[in-house]
């Protein structure tokens, strides 16, 4: 008999999924990585197409994460950039894997 012995770093992995499943954030996420360089908040929502709250929560939720950089330039008006942490690049090719195997198997799940 096989002992199955639950590891911890599993439970790590669930919140990554559930934070990866909250709307729109892997779309951010994409454009964040295809664009490789800071954006600003306008243009994220405007890709996305989404709201200025959903929008907003995401990006929250990115940079208490540490996924994403949050950065603040004294212009008037204030002009805020959000940029991929060298975590959330690291992690981009797992998330583009992903991408590529529902594409290559044209998985509709349910």
């Amino acid at each position: 008999m096989v002992n199955i012995v639950c590891d911890p770093t599993f439970a790590r992995v669930d919140k990554l999924i559930n934070l990866l499943n909250r709307s729109k954030l892997l779309h951010i996420l994409l454009i964040l990585n295809l664009k490789q360089e800071p954006m600003r908040f306008s243009d994220i929502k405007r890709i996305v197409d989404s709201s200025s709250t959903t929008v907003t929560r995401r990006l929250g939720e990115l940079e208490e994460n540490g996924l994403v950089l949050r950065k603040s330039y004294s212009t008037i008006p204030v002009s805020v950039y959000y940029e991929l942490t060298k975590e959330a690049n690291n992690l981009a090719p797992t998330i583009q894997s992903m991408y590529d195997w529902v594409v290559e198997h044209d998985m509709e799940l349910i």
